[in-house]
């Protein structure tokens, strides 16, 4: 498959950069393993973080950003030396990510995450839609946070695992859940998203957003499957 063609050879370049415990001819077993750690947390972790999160109702900002880094740093321990870490300005390449794909007739990526002094203030951004757990528009909610966090983009890799993740803790407090797997497969999820990151427009979200509102169950539909 192209896409995880891509995964691997991203993991490689990262492991090749910032070299942990895996060797360059050993980044099929890594992926291997942060998605078994992700696929971990997920199924366990998340859900009992929801629970307390709801409860307490006071997961504040930083709170969320300081969870972000562990649980990057949980997927790729040991895999690349930077687990957990942001995009720095002393990094290869000032720490600059690029994705998205290529804008047509031109040769530069779509979209470029944000400069390394900016990650903290944009993810405080993102997170801001994260805090109400009284929310009349909780879906709404978690995907103006998806799109901020992804675009922000912190991590060289794994930020849609980590934008997942909490996605699934906020809307599980809401006894909801997406379904990630087809939604990415057969929705055009990553097309729409990126053509809202280079637009900004926000006519361009809801297209996004009524892509993804297909694929948003209760909990309960879940159980009935």
């Amino acid at each position: 498959m192209v896409e995880e063609s891509a995964e691997l050879e991203q993991l490689r370049e990262l492991i090749k950069l910032f070299p942990s415990n895996f060797a360059l001819d050993e980044v099929e077993e890594a992926n291997r393993l942060a998605r078994l750690r992700f696929d971990a947390m997920d199924n366990e972790l998340i859900p009992s973080i929801s629970i307390k999160t709801k409860e307490a109702s006071d997961f504040g900002v930083m709170k969320y950003i300081k969870l972000c880094q562990i649980l990057h740093k949980m997927i790729f321990k040991d895999i690349i030396s930077i687990n957990g870490d942001f995009r720095q300005s002393h990094h290869p390449g000032d720490g600059h990510v690029y994705f998205g794909g290529q804008k047509r007739q031109e040769l530069r990526s779509r979209v470029t995450g944000s400069n390394p002094q900016k990650i903290i203030p944009d993810l405080q951004a993102a997170f801001t839609h994260l805090l109400d757990f009284h929310s009349d528009t909780p879906v709404d909610d978690a995907l103006r946070f998806y799109q901020k966090f992804v675009f922000t983009h912190p991590f060289y890799d794994g930020n849609g695992r980590i934008t997942r993740l909490f996605v699934n803790l906020y809307l599980l407090a809401y006894g909801k859940f997406i379904d990630w797997k087809n939604l990415q497969t057969k929705g055009d999820f990553l097309n729409k998203l990126n053509y809202y990151h280079d637009t900004g427009i926000e006519e361009h979200f809801r297209w996004w957003a009524n892509v993804c509102y297909k694929f948003v169950y209760d909990i309960s539909d879940e159980d009935e499957k």
